[in-house]
């Protein structure tokens, strides 16, 4: 009898450890499942993933410039400034300084092609700030024995009262000398501390109407845009078309890379850089300093670069 109760009881530990077992195993296996799911919820997925599959976002974007300008008043009276300091330096010494010694070359071999040529006094055409720093676009105006004036445009980048580099621009001809920047008249609010902030009601007026990537297909889709931001359509209409349909799918593959001021017309450019895996794009956002306000979204560079 003694031997059979052993014999029993070992029967009963074992049994109760194989239960004991089991009750343990089936708990972690819904608390393993519980700290799955909840590992699984927690994680975030990109949305370009949702939106499209196709266009993963791979946080391209070109690299913007400070938009901390200080006075803007006090800018343009340098850039009038170190025009007026060329000027009288050229007067006095009939050479210009301001270029490297291979461009004033160039560009006197190019005047005294024909006679009776002769540069009489560069004219201001725009101020402003890019990656390569402050600048100024001045015209060299050539004279000569017709009523044309041909204008050399070059962009000198400077820093305090000195010109560091000179960018040869292009060339053009008319009965004027061009000068785009005037002295007494008031610079006004620049824009330039707005325009991040307008880029960002854009980037949000894209976004909420659906028409990023493959669903901007026409330039006309975004007139109501336009005129919703206070832009004029038939200025900004292909310009927002073209930022909406080369975007990622959060709009953020562009940044402010310069910005240019004139007072004929009393514009204040922003221009804006684009970049895809392949290409690069380029926008002109305008501000009016006379209505002080945002007034049209381009695309390409508008300049008086350019300007007869």
């Amino acid at each position: 009898m003694k031997k059979l109760n052993k014999k029993y009881i070992k029967w009963f530990v074992l049994l109760g450890l194989i239960i004991l077992v089991g009750i343990s195993y089936g708990f972690n296996i819904y608390n393993i499942k519980d700290k799955t799911v909840d590992k699984i919820s927690s994680m975030t997925i990109p949305f370009s993933l949702i939106v499209n599959p196709k266009n993963v976002d791979e946080g391209i974007a070109p690299k913007s410039i400070s938009l901390k300008t200080g006075d803007m008043e006090k800018t343009k009276l340098k850039a009038i400034s170190l025009v007026s300091t060329i000027n009288d330096d050229y007067q006095n010494t009939k050479e210009l300084d301001f270029l490297s010694s291979d461009q004033e070359k160039a560009l006197l071999k190019r005047v005294h092609k024909e006679p009776h040529r002769y540069i009489y006094k560069m004219t201001l055409l725009n101020f402003g700030r890019d990656n390569n720093g402050n600048y100024i676009t001045v015209s060299c105006n050539r004279y000569d024995d017709t009523k044309n004036i041909v204008s050399y445009r070059y962009r000198l980048y400077y820093k305090d009262n000195n010109i560091t580099s000179a960018k040869y621009l292009n060339t053009k001809s008319n009965k004027f000398p061009p000068k785009y920047v005037i002295e007494d008249t008031e610079l006004g609010a620049s824009g330039i501390d707005q325009a991040k902030p307008f880029m960002e009601r854009i980037k949000t007026t894209i976004i909420n109407s659906n028409l990023t990537m493959a669903n901007a297909t026409d330039p006309g889709d975004f007139n109501q845009l336009s005129i919703n931001l206070g832009l004029n359509p038939d200025d900004s209409n292909n310009g927002l078309y073209n930022l909406a349909k080369n975007s990622n799918s959060r709009v953020t593959n562009f940044g402010i890379v310069g910005y240019q001021l004139s007072d004929v017309p009393r514009y204040s450019r922003i221009y804006l850089k684009q970049q895809t895996k392949d290409t690069s794009y380029y926008y002109t956002l305008t501000f009016n300093r006379n209505s002080n306000k945002f007034v049209k979204f381009q695309r390409g560079i508008i300049s008086t670069d350019n300007k007869n």
